[in-house]
């Protein structure tokens, strides 16, 4: 089915779309290509990927045995999980570009003091809930901010820059979930997100940094 859904995607698109040479667009290269920038986003993106599916690859674990949910409750919390999602994407679209400096680095912070939450408060239900929901608030802008990172900073063209953002961001998740797994043995669910949390705080410090090193100057992140 999915396939299927797919092809008629493709043909949509290929009937629809402009046949314009992609170089020809205005979009086709950054509006203030930036190296440095684009260096600064991109590793926060992927830090940030990798330290919240340590703790995340493994949250149904967490719910179950922190938690103490049953798994029919563990179903409905992955609602939760992805209507704040939904909500955060929702949100951050609005304000993104009132707010370009911010986006990044507030979605990032979210992402770390929901970490840090679960781990502190993730056995009260109620807790749990408000911080799973933080986090799923958190997990779709991040990608979503550095994208649009993409596509100012780019110091090429932005096809190349957002195909490097994504494919960095997904090494990421896989990267977090190997590092999970090698912490889940040794201690216990709860520390994969402690060190994903503190980890995050890592790459809120890049971003930081890196605003930092450009004083007066706006940026994406």
């Amino acid at each position: 089915m999915l396939a299927a859904l797919g092809l008629v995607s493709r043909v949509t698109i290929a009937v629809l779309l402009p046949t314009s040479r992609p170089e020809e667009e205005p979009a086709a290269y950054g509006t203030s290509p930036d190296t440095r920038r684009f260096a600064t986003v991109l590793v926060a993106g992927v830090l940030s990927a990798t330290w919240a599916f340590t703790g995340y690859t493994y949250i149904v674990e967490f719910l179950g045995d922190v938690g103490g949910f049953s798994p029919n409750s563990v179903s409905a919390l992955f609602v939760v999980f992805g209507v704040a999602c939904l909500a955060g994407v929702s949100v951050t679209g609005a304000l993104l570009h009132r707010f370009p400096q911010s986006a990044l680095t507030t979605a990032v912070a979210a992402q770390a003091v929901a970490m840090l939450g679960l781990y502190s408060a993730g056995t009260d239900p109620v807790a749990a809930v408000v911080f799973l929901a933080l986090m799923g608030g958190a997990l779709g802008p991040v990608f979503m901010t550095t994208q649009d990172a993409m596509l100012h900073c780019a110091p090429g063209r932005t096809d190349i820059a957002l195909a490097a953002n994504s494919g960095a961001y997904n090494a990421g998740i896989a990267a977090g979930a190997v590092l999970g797994g090698q912490i889940l043995p040794r201690t216990d669910v709860r520390d994969t997100f402690v060190a994903g949390g503190l980890l995050t705080v890592g790459a809120c410090a890049v971003l930081l940094g890196g605003r930092l090193r450009r004083p007066g100057r706006q940026s994406t992140t």
